[in-house]
């Protein structure tokens, strides 16, 4: 029976492998891809979460006596039970900032329907500061010490606030988000 198991199993894989070694012809191009949010929406599904858990770990060790205090609005904790928290989910949040970024030029709305600004030169240098802020966050969490996220801390301050002092917040009322105001 056993030997029936194994026969059956040998007949399937290969079949498995073809249909997982790539379902696009060679050479064919992969689609592009396509916003499904606006910049809002995007910044309060990702950046937002992930750079809180950042934040956190600069005050409170996630894995010390203040753990259950220790991300409590974060992405890994349900209820009280604390899923992939811990310095894993510290270091996971950097690297999805740094996984992330790239979405961040994909062209899309901002919340006001104005074109978020995905092909200036200054967004184009904060997305990649935001990759290698969301690798040196990672690294950092990877040495389990709260003082190493103190000092990435600034790190990710700065880097979300070179695109929010520019684009997010300025003229909250007049609907001007994504614009930068013309040089004087």
């Amino acid at each position: 029976m056993r030997a029936r198991r194994l026969q059956g199993l040998v007949m399937i894989l290969p079949i498995l492998f073809v249909g997982c070694s790539g379902s696009e012809p060679p050479g064919a191009t992969p689609p592009a891809p396509q916003a499904q949010m606006d910049m809002l929406q995007l910044m309060r599904a990702f950046p937002f979460p992930h750079a809180n858990v950042l934040f956190d770990a600069q005050a409170r060790d996630p894995e010390g006596p203040e753990k259950l205090q220790s991300m409590s609005f974060s992405v890994y904790r349900w209820w009280e039970a604390d899923v992939y928290a811990g310095w894993a989910g510290v270091e996971n949040s950097g690297l999805a900032l740094a996984e992330m970024a790239p979405l961040l030029l994909i062209p899309r709305a901002c919340s006001n329907g104005n074109p978020a600004p995905v092909g200036r030169e200054d967004w184009k240098a904060a997305v990649d500061g935001l990759v290698l802020t969301g690798q040196a966050a990672a690294e950092a969490a990877r040495t389990e010490n709260v003082d190493a996220m103190l000092e990435v801390g600034e790190q990710v301050t700065n880097t979300c606030a070179a695109c929010h002092d520019l684009y997010r917040d300025v003229d909250l009322e007049g609907g001007e988000r994504c614009t930068v105001a013309a040089a004087e």
